[in-house]
């Protein structure tokens, strides 16, 4: 009996010991591992808070650095030309309404060059972070953002494989005068940069530093919410800014701004002014050719 007795005893203490260990280790486990993935979630969703964009900025949508040809890349501060349109269809009212073969013309031209269509990341790292970039750089850009935009530019860009910039007012997103935002996630995704033109396009100059930050901060976060990506260039509707719009810029968490004083964007330049080419469309192939070539920093 006192050996059997013995025997009991000894596989209770042998059950004790082992389910306190399995205790322990559980745990060991909560205390370590549950704090950190808490930890990560509560971040991201400060993260998510501080930036204001309750769409969430999906890190799966960052550009993806291009690889150049080595052989054709460039470090020196030559500048790169920025030229800027607007309208892209058929019409002979407006300078600043371009015809969809006209364009597709002045594009094909440049290609033909050998011209390079930069991503406004990519003129940001040359400006900003000493990077090389093709010899022959352009970066093209749309002001205003017109349904046209996507009707007619969209299809060429494609059609010639190029980059393009779309500075949008994001007041009326309607699909019909302006884009849609359907229209602009589908450029988005497909590798157009979609950037701020404010609000309603108001002379900043003309507004308090409040009511600036507000135009510069509720387009940015507009457009984050339908590209999920990080917009962080602007360009000055009618170029109109002072000293409180480069403030705003900066508060708002841009890091590019574009006028319209002619000029070759370079690294002597503030980054939040940056000169562009303006092109009208009443410009022949001859005129569009010599301001190309003739447009110094």
């Amino acid at each position: 009996m006192l050996k059997k007795y013995n025997f009991k005893n000894k596989s209770l203490l042998i059950f004790i010991a082992t389910f306190l260990v399995c205790v322990l280790s559980g745990y060991s486990i909560y205390k370590n591992i549950l704090p950190k993935v808490e930890s990560k979630n509560i971040s991201k969703a400060l993260d998510e808070y501080e930036s204001g964009n309750d769409s969430k900025i999906n890190n799966s949508n960052i550009e993806k650095k291009r690889t150049f040809d080595e052989s054709t890349l460039t470090n020196d501060n030559r500048g790169v030309p920025v030229l800027y349109y607007h309208s892209v269809r058929d019409s002979n009212h407006n300078e600043v309404t371009i015809s969809p073969q006209k364009l597709k013309n002045e594009l094909k031209y440049l290609k033909d060059q050998g011209y390079v269509t930069l991503t406004l990341s990519e003129l940001s790292d040359y400006l900003l972070n000493n990077s090389p970039i093709p010899e022959k750089s352009i970066v093209i850009t749309f002001d205003d953002g017109y349904m046209d935009n996507y009707q007619n530019a969209f299809p060429i860009l494609k059609e010639l494989d190029m980059k393009a910039t779309i500075f949008c007012i994001t007041s009326d997103l309607d699909g019909e005068y302006y884009l849609s935002k359907d229209a602009i996630k589908e450029m988005s995704d497909y590798g157009v940069d979609i950037q701020s033109h404010t609000v309603n396009h108001s002379e900043l100059n003309k507004l308090s530093y409040d009511e600036q930050l507000k135009q510069l901060k509720e387009s940015k976060k507009t457009l984050e919410s339908i590209t999920g990506k990080s917009v962080f260039s602007i360009a000055y509707p009618y170029g109109k800014y002072n000293k409180d719009s480069i403030k705003a810029a900066k508060a708002a968490g841009y890091s590019l701004a574009f006028t319209t004083d002619r000029g070759l964007a370079d690294r002597d330049d503030s980054p939040l002014e940056l000169n562009r080419i303006y092109i009208n469309s009443n410009y022949t192939m001859a005129t569009f050719k010599q301001i190309l070539s003739t447009t110094k920093k």
